[in-house]
């Protein structure tokens, strides 16, 4: 083989190296990394305003999410509703009640996963889906919050929030643990009274409990001179209710009694977001974990059930956010090979071979 035909090789090697390289060096960039928005993390609002914003969340038990509009209603408190996308084929026509009565509902998922052990893609389309879904069911746009199952995020969640149109993460910094078997509805009522201004009270829509301590509560907070507010409200969100109307309590109940037979038990029991044994959820969607996490998904914290919220929680267990804005926690983002990277692999493994048969030309 003559020297010119060997040069010609060596720069075609050179220039096949070169392109694997680029191959490389983009196939090591994530979704998430490639988005630069992030959604801020927000646990209150204003420490100067005397004001208190009740949110719930998942809508497990159809029947005591209609009590607790039902007692809204009736004592014309704001508040802000976070639906699991798939409970809400439990009682769609509830969430066009809630729509209709003008209280704003945000995102929380379609299936409540552990949202850190998901990779980026799934985590958008977590988003994706709910809003959709959500948004299809009502008729109108939700506010552009969301509020991560469990409490728990990590930088692939703030990109994927942001991503999905949800320039806010919602927390709180008041848990009074309505979900737990493990304390009275007193217990529970004492913790949800912890509230100070600017506060965000996390209850849920599907424990016997809620219904019980939700009239005493908001007795609590009005005798102390606070107001009660929506998230947007409180946060200073820009949000329209779009076209609303007056519902009786009698006409949400449907019958139903004001407050369920016992003050235990209900769809949620011990874990927070799951359904009623034996019902299962709806199937809107299946959350897959990532299949080739280049970065360990985090582990619960120590003493924590990775089913269950934290007992360290009123907070969430991503590091909350102490004010509107402020800095979020730094948790690892979860890299993950989607199509594009599969077409990425093939092409190296092409000039993987190319490069073997130009070398072992060049010797012949």
């Amino acid at each position: 083989m003559t020297s010119a035909v060997r040069g010609v090789g060596r720069r075609r090697t050179a220039s096949l190296v070169a392109a694997l390289l680029v191959l490389l060096a983009v196939g090591g960039i994530s979704d998430a990394d490639a988005a630069s928005a992030t959604a801020r993390v927000v646990s209150h609002g204003s420490r100067a305003v005397r004001a208190i914003a009740l949110t719930f969340d998942d809508g497990s038990s159809p029947e005591n999410c209609r009590r607790i509009l039902a007692q809204l209603v009736a004592q014309g408190v704001p508040a802000t509703f976070f639906p699991i996308a798939a409970a809400m084929r439990l009682d769609p026509a509830f969430w066009q009640l809630v729509a209709k009565v003008g209280y704003p509902i945000g995102d929380h998922t379609v299936t409540h996963p552990h949202l850190p052990r998901l990779s980026y893609t799934d985590q958008l389309r977590q988003l994706t889906r709910s809003r959709a879904l959500v948004e299809s069911s009502l008729g109108r746009p939700i506010l552009d919050v969301f509020r991560p199952p469990y409490g728990e995020y990590n930088e692939n969640t703030r990109i994927a929030a942001a991503a999905a149109g949800f320039p806010t993460l919602l927390l709180w910094d008041i848990d009074p643990r309505d979900w737990s078997s493990q304390t009275t509805v007193h217990q529970k009522l004492a913790a949800a009274e912890r509230g100070t201004n600017g506060s965000i009270v996390v209850l849920h829509c599907g424990p016997n409990a809620t219904p019980y301590l939700l009239p005493d509560l908001i007795a609590f907070y009005r005798h102390h001179g606070f107001r009660f507010v929506s998230v947007p409200t409180l946060l200073g969100l820009a949000w329209s209710s779009g076209p609303t109307a007056s519902v009786s309590p009698n006409e949400i109940l449907g019958g139903l009694s004001p407050l369920p037979p016992s003050p235990v038990g209900g769809a949620i029991v011990d874990i927070n977001g799951k359904f009623p044994s034996g019902s299962g959820s709806p199937g809107l969607l299946t959350a897959t974990p990532s299949p080739t996490p280049s970065v360990a998904s985090p582990s619960p914290s120590p003493g924590t059930r990775s089913n269950e919220p934290s007992d360290a929680a009123s907070s969430p267990t991503a590091s909350p956010v102490v004010g509107v804005g402020g800095a979020a926690s730094s948790a690892p983002s979860v890299v993950t090979l989607d199509a594009m990277g599969l077409v990425i692999g093939l092409a190296i493994v092409v000039l993987l071979l190319t490069f073997v048969a130009i070398r072992r030309r060049d010797r012949s």
